[in-house]
């Protein structure tokens, strides 16, 4: 297995054309077929009963995360920066944790986890930084949950859901610290890191939407009587907590337009400091 990650990190860096078509084609996937998957989601839970649904998702869940520790530890190892990348990859899982606990109605929500962690590390085998693969997983993300609220499900009553955009990017960053113990991670000296692309896009996206809103067309929630463009929500929850037996058996808490932004931010800044500390160059040649 891990003479196998080494070899696709090793092509993605020899093709990268065909690694971001391969990443392009891979978000269309996972993002259109939407409601298909719901509905085959709805005939499992049918035929096997709700209860017994959440409980597979959850053991799959727990399986692929230990999984993932196993072939992790050993190659956290060989790296002089353990300490660091080895707390980074627990953070993550602490969002993971945190998320499910918080923001989370059912165990069959846990499909974000791997969905983002597998472009989490790709991203991070190509771009070799941190603060670059996530920001690509925060607009990747952020794109499926416009085609959700703004296309499937435009005459709703929902919000925009930051919800399962923080679950993308938990899932996401899990998949950069995977990543990072099969490259070669030292510390920075010289010259700072550079913005790149995805960087700067999402940074123009949040000016932008900075501006849009101080302009008056980005609501936080629609209102009709204004002259709007975007709204960011068109419900306004009856409180902190939220409870929906038809969505699921847990009580949680759905993001507003003011923190779900902010808490996306602040994780995102909580991980670019791994690019201002560290210089990650491609993985060894051995296995």
């Amino acid at each position: 297995m891990t003479a196998r990650i080494y070899g696709a990190f090793r092509w993605l860096r020899a093709h990268p054309a065909a690694a971001w078509t391969i990443l392009f084609v891979y978000a269309a996937v996972v993002t259109f077929p939407h409601e298909q998957v719901q509905t085959v989601v709805g005939e499992m839970a049918k035929a096997m009963g709700r209860k017994n649904l959440y409980r597979m998702a959850g053991a799959v869940g727990l399986a692929l995360g230990a999984w993932a520790t196993a072939v992790f530890m050993p190659q956290l190892r060989r790296q002089k920066l353990r300490a660091l990348i080895g707390g980074y990859f627990i953070a993550s899982f602490a969002l993971i944790f945190g998320a499910w606990g918080f923001l989370t109605a059912n165990n069959t929500e846990l499909v974000h986890y791997p969905q983002y962690f597998v472009p989490g590390a790709l991203l991070m085998a190509l771009t070799l930084s941190p603060l670059e693969s996530l920001s690509w997983i925060l607009i990747t993300g952020g794109l499926d949950e416009c085609f959700q609220y703004w296309y499937l499900h435009g005459t709703w009553a929902v919000p925009y859901d930051f919800n399962d955009v923080f679950m993308d990017f938990a899932g996401g960053a899990l998949g950069v610290m995977f990543a990072m113990a099969f490259l070669r991670v030292e510390k920075r000296h010289g010259a700072p890191f550079s913005i790149k692309p995805a960087t700067a896009v999402l940074a123009a996206i949040v000016a932008s939407g900075l501006i849009l809103f101080a302009s008056g067309k980005l609501l936080l929630y629609k209102n009709d009587a204004l002259p709007y463009w975007i709204a960011l929500s068109r419900l306004r929850m009856p409180g902190f907590w939220f409870f929906d037996e038809t969505w699921g058996p847990k009580v949680f808490h759905t993001l507003t337009p003011v923190e779900g932004p902010i808490l996306l931010l602040a994780a995102l800044a909580f991980f670019a400091v791994l690019d201002a500390k560290l210089k990650i160059s491609p993985p060894d040649e051995r296995p």
